[in-house]
C-alpha cells in the first residue's frame, strides 16, 4: 500500500513539473489570436480525422 502512495506522489510531481514548463511556453508563445486560432483548427482537423477513422466498419 505505501509503495503504490509513494508512485502515485512521484507522478504527481512529474505532471505538476510538465504543467509548469507547459505554462511557461504557453505564456511567451501563445499569447496571439492567430496561434490559436491554428491550434483550435488543428484540434477540428484531428477529431474530423479520428471520427472518420473510428466509423469505418
Amino acid at each position: 500500500m505505501g509503495n503504490g502512495y509513494i508512485q502515485i506522489l512521484g507522478i504527481m510531481d512529474t505532471l505538476n513539473e510538465w504543467n509548469e514548463k507547459l505554462n511557461q511556453f504557453a505564456g511567451k508563445h501563445m499569447d496571439n489570436v492567430l496561434v490559436g486560432t491554428l491550434i483550435l483548427f488543428a484540434i477540428i482537423i484531428v477529431a474530423f480525422w479520428a471520427i472518420g477513422a473510428l466509423n469505418k466498419k
